[in-house]
């Protein structure tokens, strides 16, 4: 899937474009606690919510005040740089004030970099605005928005798209064949012997 998506995003034609020129950085804040559902940034999920992920995070309800809010369509600059560092959000809600929310323009289409941003292509290039040793390296953000990326137009991002939730879609089908062929195979062997 990784190669595909390299190959896909690295023959693009379009036009270059900075990523301040594409991105708006949101602060909006939970002054009104409109929201209540926290969320938090997955590498392989996006922005899920923090009660999906397992780990208990204790935290005052009074405190989500100072939270962000995330919209559906945003992308989030998290800390896991050396992955890609960046989330899509498919859902609205909140989350820490560490995130840096970052809300695409019309010129990107719905969830069209999201794969992009974690390309190995797309990772490479943050080596030139991270800082930091191991886990704990950050995204310089101000310098990643001058940064450069060519984008086609948005036809042809939602091909590309549609190309690869196809085969996202069919991977994941062919796990869970996978997963009902073994339990399968267990319970055979299991009766075999009786």
């Amino acid at each position: 899937m990784s190669a595909i998506v390299d190959r896909l995003y690295s023959s693009i034609n379009g036009e270059t474009y900075s990523f301040h020129q594409l991105f708006e950085v949101a602060n909006e804040k939970n002054k009104k606690l409109i929201y209540k559902n926290v969320l938090s940034a997955s590498q392989e999920l996006g922005m899920i919510e923090r009660s999906d992920i397992n780990i208990d995070i204790k935290f005052e309800q009074d405190s989500i005040s100072g939270y962000k809010i995330v919209r559906n369509g945003d992308y989030v600059v998290h800390l896991r740089s050396f992955q890609g560092g960046f989330a899509f959000s498919d859902r609205t809600g909140i989350c820490s004030p560490a995130y840096t929310i970052l809300r695409p323009n019309d010129l990107v289409g719905y969830g069209y970099l999201s794969h992009f941003f974690t390309s190995k292509l797309f990772i490479k290039s943050l080596k030139l605005v991270t800082y930091g040793i191991r886990d704990g390296r950050s995204i310089n953000v101000d310098e990643w928005l001058n940064m450069t990326v060519t984008l086609p137009n948005i036809q042809e991002q939602v091909r590309i798209l549609t190309i690869i939730n196809a085969i996202d879609a069919k991977l994941h089908i062919e796990i869970k064949k996978q997963s009902c062929l073994f339990r399968q195979k267990s319970y055979l062997l299991n009766t075999m012997f009786i």
